[in-house]
Protein backbone atom coordinates (compact mmCIF):
# COMPACT_ATOMS: atom_id res chain seq x y z
CA UNK A 1 0.00 0.00 0.00
CA UNK A 2 1.07 3.85 -0.18
CA UNK A 3 1.94 4.11 3.26
CA UNK A 4 4.80 1.42 2.97
CA UNK A 5 5.91 2.74 -0.49
CA UNK A 6 6.37 6.33 1.32
CA UNK A 7 8.15 4.59 3.82
CA UNK A 8 10.55 2.73 1.62
CA UNK A 9 10.55 5.99 -0.48
CA UNK A 10 12.21 8.11 2.97
CA UNK A 11 14.51 4.86 3.61
CA UNK A 12 16.11 4.68 0.14
CA UNK A 13 16.13 8.49 -1.00
CA UNK A 14 19.10 8.63 1.81
CA UNK A 15 21.21 6.06 0.09
CA UNK A 16 23.31 5.56 -2.50
CA UNK A 17 21.57 4.88 -6.28
CA UNK A 18 23.16 1.84 -6.79
CA UNK A 19 21.93 0.34 -3.49
CA UNK A 20 18.13 1.69 -3.76
CA UNK A 21 16.27 -0.69 -5.65
CA UNK A 22 18.01 -3.80 -3.75
CA UNK A 23 17.46 -2.20 -0.46
CA UNK A 24 13.79 -0.97 -1.16
CA UNK A 25 13.37 -4.99 -1.90
CA UNK A 26 14.56 -5.94 1.37
CA UNK A 27 12.68 -3.74 3.23
CA UNK A 28 9.67 -4.38 1.59
CA UNK A 29 10.10 -8.03 2.49
CA UNK A 30 10.97 -7.27 6.21
CA UNK A 31 7.54 -5.37 6.43
CA UNK A 32 5.58 -7.77 5.05
CA UNK A 33 6.61 -10.14 7.11
CA UNK A 34 5.93 -7.87 9.74
CA UNK A 35 2.20 -7.98 9.09
CA UNK A 36 -0.64 -10.39 9.63
CA UNK A 37 -2.27 -12.29 6.25
CA UNK A 38 -5.31 -10.50 6.75
CA UNK A 39 -3.12 -7.27 7.77
CA UNK A 40 -5.14 -3.59 7.88
CA UNK A 41 -4.07 -0.21 8.17
CA UNK A 42 -3.30 -0.15 11.35
CA UNK A 43 -1.30 -3.30 11.27
CA UNK A 44 0.87 -1.48 8.97
CA UNK A 45 1.09 1.54 11.19
CA UNK A 46 2.12 -0.56 13.91
CA UNK A 47 4.82 -2.23 11.43
CA UNK A 48 5.93 1.71 10.66
CA UNK A 49 6.37 2.71 13.98
CA UNK A 50 8.40 -0.28 15.03
CA UNK A 51 10.54 0.81 12.21
CA UNK A 52 11.42 3.98 13.31
CA UNK A 53 12.65 7.05 12.09
CA UNK A 54 13.33 6.24 8.33
CA UNK A 55 16.36 8.70 8.35
CA UNK A 56 17.98 6.32 11.56
CA UNK A 57 17.12 3.28 9.68
CA UNK A 58 18.72 4.03 6.38
CA UNK A 59 21.53 4.52 8.48
CA UNK A 60 22.01 0.93 9.40
CA UNK A 61 22.30 0.16 5.66
CA UNK A 62 25.01 2.48 4.69
CA UNK A 63 28.20 1.02 3.62
CA UNK A 64 30.45 3.27 4.92
CA UNK A 65 30.44 5.79 7.60
CA UNK A 66 30.95 9.72 6.53
CA UNK A 67 33.94 10.88 8.23
CA UNK A 68 33.62 14.34 8.01
CA UNK A 69 30.20 14.88 8.74
CA UNK A 70 28.88 11.53 10.54
CA UNK A 71 25.01 10.26 10.12
CA UNK A 72 23.73 12.05 13.42
CA UNK A 73 24.31 15.43 11.93
CA UNK A 74 24.18 14.33 7.71
CA UNK A 75 20.35 14.88 7.71
CA UNK A 76 20.27 18.51 9.41
CA UNK A 77 23.20 19.71 7.28
CA UNK A 78 21.96 18.50 4.04
CA UNK A 79 18.33 19.98 4.99
CA UNK A 80 19.69 23.35 5.60
CA UNK A 81 22.60 22.90 2.64
CA UNK A 82 19.14 23.08 0.29
CA UNK A 83 17.38 25.66 2.01
CA UNK A 84 20.18 28.45 2.52
CA UNK A 85 22.39 27.99 -1.30
CA UNK A 86 19.12 28.88 -3.27
CA UNK A 87 18.49 31.54 -0.95
CA UNK A 88 21.81 32.52 -0.72
CA UNK A 89 22.15 32.72 -4.36
CA UNK A 90 19.35 34.43 -5.37
CA UNK A 91 19.82 37.52 -2.72
CA UNK A 92 23.22 37.70 -4.93
CA UNK A 93 21.37 37.57 -8.41
CA UNK A 94 19.18 40.12 -6.86
CA UNK A 95 21.55 42.38 -5.95
CA UNK A 96 23.74 42.28 -9.58
CA UNK A 97 21.04 42.32 -11.28
CA UNK A 98 20.12 45.75 -9.40
CA UNK A 99 23.55 46.52 -9.90
CA UNK A 100 23.82 45.99 -13.28
CA UNK A 101 20.83 47.49 -14.44
CA UNK A 102 21.07 50.46 -13.05
CA UNK A 103 24.83 50.88 -14.18
CA UNK A 104 24.46 50.17 -18.05
CA UNK A 105 25.72 52.52 -20.16
CA UNK A 106 24.73 51.24 -23.30
CA UNK A 107 27.58 50.45 -25.00
CA UNK A 108 27.64 47.00 -25.72
CA UNK A 109 24.96 45.42 -28.00
CA UNK A 110 21.98 43.29 -26.77
CA UNK A 111 24.07 39.95 -27.73
CA UNK A 112 27.09 40.44 -25.11
CA UNK A 113 24.61 42.23 -22.86
CA UNK A 114 23.01 38.69 -22.71
CA UNK A 115 26.22 37.04 -22.44
CA UNK A 116 27.60 39.39 -19.35
CA UNK A 117 25.03 38.50 -17.28
CA UNK A 118 24.28 35.16 -17.98
CA UNK A 119 28.28 34.71 -17.23
CA UNK A 120 28.27 36.92 -14.71
CA UNK A 121 25.29 35.66 -13.07
CA UNK A 122 26.15 32.31 -13.17
CA UNK A 123 29.45 33.00 -11.68
CA UNK A 124 28.49 35.26 -9.00
CA UNK A 125 25.52 32.46 -7.87
CA UNK A 126 28.48 29.82 -8.00
CA UNK A 127 30.76 31.53 -5.82
CA UNK A 128 28.01 32.30 -3.09
CA UNK A 129 27.14 29.12 -3.07
CA UNK A 130 30.78 27.61 -2.80
CA UNK A 131 31.26 29.91 0.21
CA UNK A 132 27.92 28.96 1.92
CA UNK A 133 29.05 25.01 1.66
CA UNK A 134 32.38 26.22 2.87
CA UNK A 135 31.32 28.18 6.11
CA UNK A 136 28.34 25.63 6.55
CA UNK A 137 30.44 22.39 6.45
CA UNK A 138 32.90 23.87 8.67
CA UNK A 139 30.33 24.29 10.97
CA UNK A 140 29.00 21.10 10.81
CA UNK A 141 32.30 19.31 10.68
CA UNK A 142 33.21 21.35 13.87
CA UNK A 143 30.06 20.06 15.53
CA UNK A 144 30.62 16.73 14.55
CA UNK A 145 34.02 16.60 16.43
CA UNK A 146 33.58 19.16 19.48
CA UNK A 147 29.97 18.96 20.61
CA UNK A 148 28.08 16.31 22.87
CA UNK A 149 25.62 13.80 21.38
CA UNK A 150 22.76 15.27 20.05
CA UNK A 151 19.28 13.80 19.87
CA UNK A 152 17.77 11.43 17.53
CA UNK A 153 15.77 14.35 16.36
CA UNK A 154 18.33 15.73 15.27
CA UNK A 155 19.07 12.99 12.33
CA UNK A 156 15.96 13.72 10.89
CA UNK A 157 16.21 17.45 9.93
CA UNK A 158 15.46 19.45 13.88
CA UNK A 159 12.11 17.15 14.62
CA UNK A 160 11.20 14.15 16.08
CA UNK A 161 9.68 11.86 13.07
CA UNK A 162 6.27 10.39 13.48
CA UNK A 163 3.93 8.46 11.52
CA UNK A 164 2.50 11.21 10.26
CA UNK A 165 5.00 12.06 8.27
CA UNK A 166 4.64 9.95 5.84
CA UNK A 167 1.35 12.06 4.98
CA UNK A 168 3.69 14.32 3.85
CA UNK A 169 5.70 12.46 1.47
CA UNK A 170 4.91 12.78 -2.18
CA UNK A 171 6.43 9.80 -4.17
CA UNK A 172 8.26 11.40 -7.17
CA UNK A 173 8.05 10.41 -10.60
CA UNK A 174 10.24 11.84 -13.62
CA UNK A 175 7.90 13.52 -14.98
CA UNK A 176 6.50 15.34 -11.70
CA UNK A 177 10.11 15.95 -10.57
CA UNK A 178 11.59 19.71 -10.71
CA UNK A 179 15.10 19.76 -11.83
CA UNK A 180 17.53 22.49 -10.14
CA UNK A 181 18.76 23.25 -13.39
CA UNK A 182 14.84 24.58 -14.16
CA UNK A 183 15.98 26.81 -10.55
CA UNK A 184 19.02 28.08 -12.09
CA UNK A 185 17.32 28.71 -15.29
CA UNK A 186 14.53 30.86 -13.71
CA UNK A 187 16.81 32.57 -11.97
CA UNK A 188 19.25 33.71 -14.80
CA UNK A 189 16.02 34.39 -16.97
CA UNK A 190 15.12 36.81 -14.53
CA UNK A 191 17.83 38.56 -14.44
CA UNK A 192 18.01 38.87 -18.11
CA UNK A 193 14.71 40.58 -18.67
CA UNK A 194 14.90 42.65 -15.91
CA UNK A 195 18.11 43.63 -16.90
CA UNK A 196 17.00 44.30 -20.62
CA UNK A 197 13.62 45.83 -19.67
CA UNK A 198 15.18 48.65 -17.60
CA UNK A 199 17.92 49.31 -20.75
CA UNK A 200 15.32 48.36 -23.57
CA UNK A 201 16.07 52.15 -24.97
CA UNK A 202 19.85 50.69 -25.37
CA UNK A 203 19.52 47.33 -26.35
CA UNK A 204 16.09 46.24 -27.99
CA UNK A 205 16.10 47.97 -31.78
CA UNK A 206 17.91 48.04 -34.82
CA UNK A 207 21.27 47.89 -35.11
CA UNK A 208 23.69 49.08 -38.23
CA UNK A 209 26.89 47.97 -39.03
CA UNK A 210 29.76 50.60 -39.04
CA UNK A 211 33.30 49.90 -39.46
CA UNK A 212 32.86 46.19 -38.10
CA UNK A 213 31.12 47.02 -35.52
CA UNK A 214 27.42 46.89 -34.38
CA UNK A 215 25.84 50.52 -33.52
CA UNK A 216 22.29 50.84 -32.11
CA UNK A 217 20.44 53.33 -34.59
CA UNK A 218 16.83 53.27 -33.25
CA UNK A 219 14.99 51.98 -30.13
CA UNK A 220 12.16 49.87 -30.13
CA UNK A 221 10.17 50.86 -26.46
CA UNK A 222 9.90 53.86 -25.29
CA UNK A 223 11.70 53.85 -22.10
CA UNK A 224 9.43 56.78 -20.19
CA UNK A 225 6.57 54.56 -20.53
CA UNK A 226 8.58 51.23 -19.85
CA UNK A 227 9.65 53.13 -16.62
CA UNK A 228 6.13 54.00 -15.81
CA UNK A 229 5.44 50.45 -14.98
CA UNK A 230 8.38 49.75 -12.75
CA UNK A 231 6.43 49.04 -9.62
CA UNK A 232 4.80 46.30 -11.82
CA UNK A 233 7.92 44.66 -13.20
CA UNK A 234 10.00 44.79 -9.86
CA UNK A 235 6.61 42.80 -8.24
CA UNK A 236 6.49 40.08 -10.97
CA UNK A 237 9.93 39.51 -10.64
CA UNK A 238 10.20 39.12 -7.22
CA UNK A 239 7.25 36.42 -7.64
CA UNK A 240 9.19 34.64 -10.25
CA UNK A 241 12.32 34.35 -7.76
CA UNK A 242 9.35 33.67 -4.91
CA UNK A 243 8.10 30.45 -7.25
CA UNK A 244 11.28 29.32 -8.39
CA UNK A 245 12.73 29.55 -4.91
CA UNK A 246 9.14 27.22 -3.44
CA UNK A 247 9.82 24.90 -6.87
CA UNK A 248 13.49 24.57 -5.45
CA UNK A 249 12.36 23.20 -2.35
CA UNK A 250 9.07 21.20 -2.79
CA UNK A 251 11.66 19.50 -5.93
CA UNK A 252 8.53 18.32 -7.53
CA UNK A 253 5.41 19.53 -9.46
CA UNK A 254 2.20 19.52 -6.95
CA UNK A 255 -1.06 20.65 -6.84
CA UNK A 256 -0.09 24.05 -5.21
CA UNK A 257 2.97 24.47 -7.31
CA UNK A 258 0.29 24.39 -10.85
CA UNK A 259 -1.59 26.98 -8.92
CA UNK A 260 1.44 29.27 -8.04
CA UNK A 261 2.53 28.71 -11.56
CA UNK A 262 -0.33 29.47 -13.20
CA UNK A 263 -1.40 32.55 -10.97
CA UNK A 264 2.43 34.30 -11.89
CA UNK A 265 1.98 33.25 -15.51
CA UNK A 266 -1.66 35.29 -15.80
CA UNK A 267 -0.43 37.95 -13.90
CA UNK A 268 2.78 38.18 -15.75
CA UNK A 269 0.77 38.02 -19.14
CA UNK A 270 -1.70 40.39 -18.32
CA UNK A 271 0.49 43.13 -17.18
CA UNK A 272 2.74 42.29 -20.32
CA UNK A 273 -0.55 42.98 -22.35
CA UNK A 274 -1.38 46.31 -20.36
CA UNK A 275 2.00 48.13 -21.16
CA UNK A 276 2.21 46.58 -24.64
CA UNK A 277 -1.33 48.25 -26.01
CA UNK A 278 0.56 51.77 -24.40
CA UNK A 279 -0.25 54.74 -27.19
CA UNK A 280 3.33 55.21 -28.30
CA UNK A 281 4.71 52.52 -26.80
CA UNK A 282 6.21 51.89 -29.95
CA UNK A 283 9.00 54.32 -30.87
CA UNK A 284 8.34 55.99 -34.41
CA UNK A 285 11.58 56.02 -35.67
CA UNK A 286 11.85 52.42 -35.47
CA UNK A 287 8.16 52.02 -37.54
CA UNK A 288 9.46 54.01 -40.07
CA UNK A 289 12.59 52.16 -40.33
CA UNK A 290 10.99 48.74 -41.03
CA UNK A 291 7.84 50.64 -43.72
CA UNK A 292 11.44 51.22 -45.92
CA UNK A 293 11.15 47.49 -46.12
CA UNK A 294 7.53 46.87 -45.48
CA UNK A 295 4.43 48.63 -47.84
CA UNK A 296 2.33 49.02 -44.69
CA UNK A 297 0.53 52.07 -43.39
CA UNK A 298 1.81 52.88 -40.36
CA UNK A 299 -1.10 52.38 -37.83
CA UNK A 300 -2.03 49.39 -39.18
CA UNK A 301 1.81 48.14 -39.05
CA UNK A 302 1.58 48.93 -34.91
CA UNK A 303 -1.36 47.38 -34.49
CA UNK A 304 -0.45 43.97 -36.04
CA UNK A 305 3.05 43.97 -34.46
CA UNK A 306 1.34 44.40 -31.04
CA UNK A 307 -0.85 41.56 -32.03
CA UNK A 308 1.04 39.45 -32.92
CA UNK A 309 3.51 40.13 -29.78
CA UNK A 310 0.37 39.52 -27.61
CA UNK A 311 -0.50 36.13 -30.19
CA UNK A 312 2.57 34.88 -29.19
CA UNK A 313 3.08 36.13 -25.02
CA UNK A 314 -0.73 34.41 -24.46
CA UNK A 315 0.38 31.12 -26.03
CA UNK A 316 3.55 30.81 -24.74
CA UNK A 317 1.87 31.61 -21.50
CA UNK A 318 -0.96 28.65 -22.18
CA UNK A 319 1.91 26.20 -22.66
CA UNK A 320 3.67 26.92 -19.11
CA UNK A 321 0.38 26.53 -17.58
CA UNK A 322 -0.90 23.40 -19.53
CA UNK A 323 2.84 21.97 -18.68
CA UNK A 324 2.35 22.39 -14.91
CA UNK A 325 -0.85 20.88 -14.79
CA UNK A 326 -0.24 17.95 -16.50
CA UNK A 327 2.97 17.49 -14.39
CA UNK A 328 0.95 18.05 -11.11
CA UNK A 329 -1.31 14.95 -12.37
CA UNK A 330 0.69 12.32 -13.26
Amino acid sequence: MELIDKYIHEVTRRLSQKDRAAIALELKATIEEMLPSDFTEEDVKEALVKLGDPAVLAKTYQEKPRYLIGPLYYQSYISLLKMIVPIAMTIALISFVIDFAFSYEGDEALIMVVLTLVGNGIGMMVEVAIQVFFWLTLIFALLERFAKEPKEEILTGLKKWTLDDLNKVQLNTKHKSISKYAFFGSLVWTAIWVSIYFNADRLIGVYRNREDDLIFKYPTFNQQILNDFWILIVVIAVFGIALALYKRIQGQWTKKVAIFQTFYELISTAVFIIIITRPNIIEPEFTKYLLTYIDMQEDRFVLLLVLATIVIAVITSAFSIKDAVSRSRM
